[in-house]
């Protein structure tokens, strides 16, 4: 059991008591009362004694293939129009970018404006 517990929840009910606050108080009592009981209901952890024995898993099979299971020389080609976007997504950056040309009096943001 430990004292600071106690001493915490002895406070919020002797506070709820004082300035007649009751569902301050009724918390305060059914908390301490279910501190109590768990703390009596909990076994006492053993201390000391003897402790179980850990033994390593040995594993005596070798391993049979090839040493990597990448080859030695490997090429890497990306699609630079590549996109994970789902098509909703797309369907909305490209309605996007119609209102926006639309807005623009259909210019687009490079083109510079000619006054």
């Amino acid at each position: 059991m430990d004292i600071v517990t106690v001493i915490l929840l002895t406070t919020v009910l002797v506070l709820g008591l004082y300035k007649n606050i009751p569902i301050l108080s009724v918390v305060g009592m059914f908390l301490l009362v279910a501190y109590f009981y768990g703390a009596r209901s909990a076994k006492p952890v053993p201390s000391g004694g003897k402790r179980p024995k850990v033994r390593p898993i040995i594993v005596q099979r070798r391993y049979k293939g090839p040493k990597s299971i990448y080859p030695s020389d490997m090429k890497m080609y990306v699609d630079s129009n590549w996109n994970t976007m789902s098509w909703w997504e797309k369907a909305l950056g490209g309605a996007g970018q119609m209102a926006g040309w639309a807005t623009q009096g259909g210019k687009t943001m490079q083109e510079p404006d000619q006054q």
